[in-house]
């Protein structure tokens, strides 16, 4: 099974959701984190994750030089 390179990571207890491309972010699982959605595509995985923090009324939190990546990448092509 191929894993995704962005994590979307939940924290039900403290109401949180974060979008992560980073391998160190693995640690957060034994800091009561789970990972909930993975995918190749940065937008993909924020989008999902922003859609869950919303239904969840949750804080949602990411990368900004994950996504100025994504950004810089989508107008260059």
């Amino acid at each position: 099974m191929m894993t995704g390179r962005y994590k979307v990571f939940i924290n039900r207890k403290m109401g949180r959701i974060l979008v992560s491309g980073k391998s160190e972010d693995l640690s957060l699982i034994k800091e009561g984190w789970r990972i909930i959605y993975e995918d190749n595509d940065w937008k993909n995985a924020f989008e999902f994750a922003r859609d869950y923090a919303d239904k969840h009324d949750y804080v949602l939190e990411w990368y900004l030089e994950e996504e100025s990546e994504v950004l810089k990448d989508a107008m260059v092509n």
